[in-house]
């Protein structure tokens, strides 16, 4: 007989039974006070016995129970304290990892720490961090810590991992949310035939191995010979084929940014390819997961597919045009509000419960709705939001219950773990191998097609969400769970090594022999120039500038215009690289707008634009324009810069000052990673460099303007006359040569240093005047003038005064030749990769609104890295000593 408080506590808690939660009961030993209930919850329960318990009314707690457990059929239960969620202190004799809140606080910085930990220990090796986070949950899970007596127990106990998946879930929803948002449809519609014959070759071969593999393993099953088992089962062959025909989109393109291949023909067949491959191995999924409900009948299992289909229908037809209509405003200058970018994240959370409901999984949802987010500055705004908080904290949860799940003491069937592992290295290669075909079959080089098949066996996170799924849907054992999760690491980790083998081309050195804008072999000889843009603000001053040189069918300019692309660990930016097709296969600006484009490739499209209009309004012959782009960190770019140049045999290298002009004038920082990667481009270019301080020269190309060259002596200066001469047969160019000459002091400590460099100054300044004189009468006004004297004061009055006659570019040397002059200016250098004289005309004291150009000569490329670093305090993170080549000869 029960007690009266028995039945009060009994018929208090059927008013809030969830169906998937068993009646509360007193704790065995315990009493009956209220505070040490104690829920018991189903461990392994089949939805048909759910469906069922949900609709039937539980009249008698005590009795079900009594018939649960008597049951032949019955599965695990596990009790815990519903009311301990947070503690009263360790003060109070608590706890802290007997409560649910402190508990999971404690596993979320043990997996995170664990994380970070671990790929700091792997970094040197510069595997990707996918790796990192694999082998984490490997250390945490029963493979690792968890043979250590009671550490699961303490650490993971099973009453929390409820939780913790939850919360793995919740942050594996939003990644996928990020990802599909990164991903635009228009861009694999737009990829070209080869990416379709490269993505077909990459996705039919291992889908067939896998799905061979599986029906193998379930036809030598005795357990599921009857027909019902065999429909059942047929979920997994599709699963199977799924994972390894898969390859993770973000790893790939970590790594082809590192690889420095985001503007060749390897890193645009990739990613088309590997976008190509999601896409399909999501409707895989989603087939498989349907295909496992067949257990409950053929209706549900039909069902599930047409749920998948109007989930997707419905983003596209609902949701993208509303989210449309808000990315024209925001491009448009609205501001978007913070209730319409939480209404956005908040559909995402929907469309996860819809996809959960109809049966295919809440990150299909979350998946297709991301798809249907425009990939502009909304969908920027949007994967900013979220991405830092998903990415560092939560996603690690999901790959640590991923390791917790891997146990390789439930590897027992030695025949089907091989098996697995020889169809998983099957797959790969033959990725490979039908890449290699494909490559030879389009007369592409075949190290290109071996290159293409090693990025597309890059795994990631959506293999091992396809895994998950499918051991949680009972759709895989644990065993083959274990063995396939250790595959995809083993896999990722070996192509990591040959992809630096293969891929990265080796850093060849180029012989060219013009590597500065003086060449007095043929002046008049085609100049090679390297433009460098961040964005299309930089364009019309960088138009401007090469404009100014003259360029002609006698003395032409050939132009290469390189958009550099911060690559910061997300996969957005190189979805550019597909749009980066030759610039004169694009119709107009604004056709470029439709489809949904990014905001870095509408970027890149108005720079490759205007660069293409400056080429067909220039003189016949005289300009050669071609654009493309660089993805890739700022910490690494000027590898790109330098690797540009020589590849293209640049004499000149421009690229834009760390700050850009505000409207009232004054300067603001762009990035401050900048400056750092200015420094580096001059301590490692193959040629000249030129850092243009625009401040607003750019205007309509032909129309004239007032220079002055600034001349102090030394190597850098002379480059600077050298492009003055070039200027000189502009006649839209009213050209000033200043020379100073310092009065009673030398050039530098030695007289023999200074003798040979007044007789080269002289001898420069002697040819730039007889080649102004030979132009005269179709070139620029030319005027020459020479001033002494004696201290930095005297100087800066002189430049004062030219300044104040308008001038609307400055050209000076980053050294100049009149050390004693500029001695002390140094010290107080807010750029010292300007010198001390671009320094002072770019700083805000100076007070002109005159752009500047400082010059920097090829030949003092290999002394800048004795000082540079020092200089800015960039030490070794700029470049690690042994990254360094040797100082080229003079």
């Amino acid at each position: 007989m029960r007690t009266g408080s028995e039945d009060a506590w009994t018929k208090n808690s059927n008013a809030c039974i969830p169906s998937s939660i068993i009646p509360f009961l007193p704790f065995p030993g315990s009493g009956s006070s209220s505070d040490q209930r104690v829920i018991a919850v189903e461990d392994r329960q089949d939805r048909a016995d759910r469906r069922r318990m949900a609709s039937t009314a539980v009249s008698d707690p005590l009795e079900e129970l009594w018939n649960h457990v008597m049951s032949t059929d019955r599965s695990h239960l596990m009790c815990f304290y519903p009311s301990k969620i947070t503690m009263s202190g360790i003060w109070a004799g608590d706890n802290p990892l007997d409560f649910s809140l402190p508990l999971l606080l404690f596993q979320v910085l043990l997996i995170t720490t664990t994380t970070r930990a671990v790929a700091l220990l792997l970094s040197p090796l510069r595997l990707p961090r996918y790796i990192a986070e694999i082998l984490a949950g490997f250390l945490l899970g029963p493979s690792g810590l968890g043979r250590l007596p009671h550490f699961s127990d303490v650490a993971f106990p099973t009453r929390s991992l409820f939780v913790l998946d939850s919360m793995s879930l919740i942050g594996l929803t939003y990644y996928t949310f990020t990802i599909g948002v990164e991903i635009e449809l228009g861009t694999i519609l737009r990829a070209g035939l080869r990416s379709f014959w490269f993505a077909a070759a990459s996705t039919v071969p291992p889908f067939l191995v896998g799905a061979g593999t599986g029906y193998l393993a379930l036809s030598t099953d005795d357990t599921r010979r009857s027909k019902d088992q065999i429909l059942n089962s047929l979920s997994f062959p599709v699963f199977l084929g799924a994972t390894f025909c898969s390859t993770a989109f973000s790893v790939l393109a970590r790594n082809i940014a590192e690889l420095k291949l985001a503007g060749t023909d390897v890193g645009q067949l990739s990613i088309s390819a590997s976008l190509i491959n999601d896409t399909f191995a999501w409707a895989a999924l989603t087939v498989a997961t349907a295909l496992a409900h067949v257990r409950y009948g053929l209706f549900p299992c039909v069902w599930t597919l047409v749920s998948g289909v109007l989930i997707f229908a419905g983003s596209y037809l609902v949701v993208r045009p509303m989210l449309l209509r808000l990315a024209r405003r925001a491009t448009e200058g609205q501001v978007v509000t913070e209730t319409q970018e939480c209404s956005v994240l908040i559909g995402v959370m929907v469309a996860a419960l819809v996809a959960d409901a109809g049966g295919t999984h809440a990150i299909f949802g979350a998946f297709v709705f991301g798809l249907a987010v425009p990939n502009g500055p909304v969908g920027v705004a949007l994967v900013e939001k979220v991405e830092d908080l998903v990415v560092g904290t939560l996603l690690p949860l999901f790959f640590a219950m991923s390791g917790l799940r891997t146990d390789f003491a439930m590897i027992k069937n030695a025949h089907s773990a091989v098996l697995l592992m020889a169809a998983a290295l099957s797959a790969a290669v033959l990725k490979v191998a039908a890449a290699v075909g494909v490559a030879a079959a389009s007369g592409m080089p075949l190290h290109d097609g071996t290159s293409i098949g090693l990025l597309l066996n890059t795994k990631g996170i959506i293999e091992l969400v396809i895994l998950n799924i499918g051991r949680n849907k009972g759709i895989m054992s644990d065993q083959s769970f274990t063995v396939l999760v250790f595959m995809s690491a083993l896999i990722t980790a070996t192509v990591t090594p040959l992809l630096a083998m293969v891929v990265k081309p080796a850093r060849r050195l180029v012989f060219y022999k013009r590597r500065t804008v003086a060449w007095p072999h043929q002046p008049d000889a085609e100049l090679r120039v390297l433009a460098c843009v961040h964005a299309p603000r930089d364009v019309p001053g960088m138009v401007t500038l090469i404009d100014a040189t003259s360029p002609s069918a006698h003395a032409p300019v050939s132009v290469h215009a390189l958009h550099l692309i911060e690559f910061a660990g997300r996969a957005s930016a190189l979805l550019l690289i597909n749009a980066s097709a030759p610039a004169s296969s694009f119709s107009s600006p604004d056709a470029s707008s439709h489809g949904g484009r990014s905001q870095v490739e509408m970027q890149y499209k108005h720079i490759a634009h205007a660069f293409m209009a400056y080429e067909e309004n220039a003189p016949e012959g005289g300009v050669s324009a071609r654009t493309f782009a660089a993805v890739s960190p700022y910490a690494s770019m000027h590898d790109d810069v330098a690797a540009a140049a020589e590849n293209q045999n640049s004499a000149l290298i421009l690229i834009p000052f760390h700050k850009h002009r505000l409207v009232d004038g004054g300067m603001e920082v762009f990035h401050p990673a900048v400056q750092a990667l200015n420094a580096c481009v001059q301590l490692f270019a193959p040629c000249t460099v030129g850092i243009l301080v625009d401040r607003g020269l750019g205007g309509v190309p032909g129309a004239g303007y007032r220079v002055a060259a600034l001349f102090f002596g030394g190597r850098d200066d002379r480059e600077v006359v050298a492009l003055a001469a070039r200027m000189a047969r502009n006649p839209g160019i009213d050209l000033t040569v200043l020379r100073f000459v310092q009065k009673g002091g030398s050039f530098t400590a030695s007289e023999f240093d200074s003798l040979k460099e007044r007789k080269a100054d002289d001898g420069c300044l002697r040819e730039f005047l007889d080649r102004t004189k030979m132009n005269a009468s179709g070139g620029a006004a030319v005027e020459y003038k020479e001033r002494g004297v004696f201290n930095a004061s005297e100087m800066v009055a002189q430049i004062r005064e030219l300044e104040a006659a308008g001038k609307d570019l400055l050209v000076v040397g980053k050294v100049p030749g009149l050390s004693a002059l500029t001695a002390g200016m140094a010290e107080w250098s807010e750029c010292p990769e300007l010198g001390p004289i671009g320094d002072l005309l770019a700083s805000r004291d100076f007070q002109t609104s005159a752009s500047v150009l400082v010059i920097q000569s090829y030949e003092r490329a290999g002394m800048v890295g004795t000082t540079m670093s020092a200089e800015l305090g960039l030490g070794v993170d700029v470049m690690p000593a042994a990254a360094r080549p040797p100082r080229r000869a003079r």
